[in-house]
């Protein structure tokens, strides 16, 4: 569909998820390459989250479309570090973006058309200005002074790099329904935010501790979630 600028030397931050929307345009998530200036270029795909006709062409209802030049017509939002994965709510649509932070923070980031989420002058809560979108919710790669004091509460990690919508009916507890799990590679945990009683992101809970490291996440047909990680996949359901 389309050929992507020739990549640099590093070896990492060099692509990202492929998923169609429920408006039927594919989005297609670019990781910065490691040159950080790149994700606020908007005529440079990389740092971005990509929208296109599913014959590569570039909507015309695009925040960039009749504004930037290069790559800037298939740009839908910017300013990212490393979006290895992001999820599409079924039946409304939400997106939601999770960026693999660098010092400090690890984000999920609610998509939105022409957003711009800061990277690299900003990382999670920290130095967000106007023109940022900032997190949905933020989880730290240290604890916080003292624990469980600030963005993330008591969520510690290195790179989060799955993500997907539980249905909103299902087995799973009431508390789960309709909110979003996300894992963490170098912790090796899957999470939980509650987006039907805290819609602000102001709920987290620890799921699930995993053995191997986790890389993605799908909500099953079955009421089950399954986690692929490096070293096979892991079923959570609940038991009958």
């Amino acid at each position: 569909l389309i050929d992507l600028p020739d990549l640099s030397p590093a070896v990492n931050h060099n692509g990202g998820a492929m998923k169609f929307g429920a408006d039927g345009k594919l989005y297609v998530a670019v990781g910065d390459n490691v040159q950080p200036p790149r994700a606020q270029d908007l005529t440079d795909p990389f740092g971005k989250l990509l929208r296109l006709n599913d014959d590569g062409t570039a909507p015309a209802d695009n925040p960039f479309f009749a504004t930037q030049p290069g790559w800037g017509p298939r740009v839908w939002a910017y300013g990212l570090r490393n979006p290895f994965t992001f999820a599409v709510q079924p039946g409304s649509g939400r997106l939601h973006i999770n960026d693999v932070g660098e010092m400090a923070w690890e984000e999920i980031n609610v998509g939105a058309a022409g957003a711009n989420y800061g990277w690299p002058q900003s990382e999670g809560p920290d130095n967000l200005v106007p023109a940022h979108t900032g997190p949905l919710f933020a989880y730290g790669h240290a604890d916080a002074a003292p624990p469980g004091s600030g963005s993330g509460g008591f969520f510690t990690g290195r790179a989060i790099t799955g993500g997907a919508f539980l249905p909103a009916g299902g087995p799973f507890p009431a508390g789960l329904r309709g909110g979003y799990v996300f894992a963490d590679y170098v912790r090796r945990f899957v999470g939980v935010l509650d987006l039907v009683n805290a819609p602000g992101g102001d709920a987290a809970y620890t799921l699930a501790r995993l053995d191997g490291a986790p890389v993605d996440l799908l909500a099953g047909s079955d009421g089950a979630l399954y986690v692929l990680t490096r070293e096979g996949i892991t079923r959570i359901a609940v038991s009958p």
